[in-house]
């Protein structure tokens, strides 16, 4: 006899789940397979997921010449602000993560639970790439897209 977990699970899992390895300008990670793909330039690539309910944008940008990660990192978080982002590290390197809710429509009556969307930014530099990670979901989907999400930046590693 199937558990109600079980059949809850295998209703979740849909194709759109399915990650691939991607590799963008020194950096390997894993991206939604079945998800539309654009690459806007050289050193940006992007997902959407069917009903545009999740995006991703991966940036990636080499150094010609190699700075310590530390001192990438605080620059990095000097550029953008540092107010709610979390450092830690990722493939032995740092990285900070920030997570934010917003309200996608313009005036107050946007503000409604199905045009509530999260954003995960992530930065990373191992001082020979330095990387920015957009995950922008509808809130509504955060029980589907949220482990997708951790699943992405969990994967991400340097030149493999």
């Amino acid at each position: 006899m199937i558990s109600a977990l079980t059949l809850a699970l295998a209703l979740a899992a849909t194709p759109a789940d399915t990650l691939t390895q991607v590799s963008l300008q020194g950096l390997t990670f894993k991206a939604p397979t079945s998800w539309s793909k654009e690459a806007p330039d050289d050193n940006t690539l992007e997902w959407t997921a069917p009903g545009e309910v999740g995006k991703v944008a991966v940036s990636a940008f080499p150094f010609e010449k190699p700075i310590p990660p530390a001192a990438c990192m605080k620059k990095m978080l000097d550029a953008v602000g540092k107010d709610g982002f979390e450092t830690f590290s990722l493939d032995a390197q740092p990285a900070a993560k920030k997570v934010t809710s917003d309200y996608v429509g313009q005036g107050e009556g946007a503000k409604a639970d199905a045009n509530r969307v999260t954003t995960t930014t992530v930065l990373g530099c191992n001082g020979k790439v330095k990387w920015l990670i957009t995950l922008t979901t509808r809130t509504s989907e955060a029980v589907r897209l949220g482990p997708v999400s951790k699943r992405i930046i969990d994967s991400v590693s340097y030149g493999k």
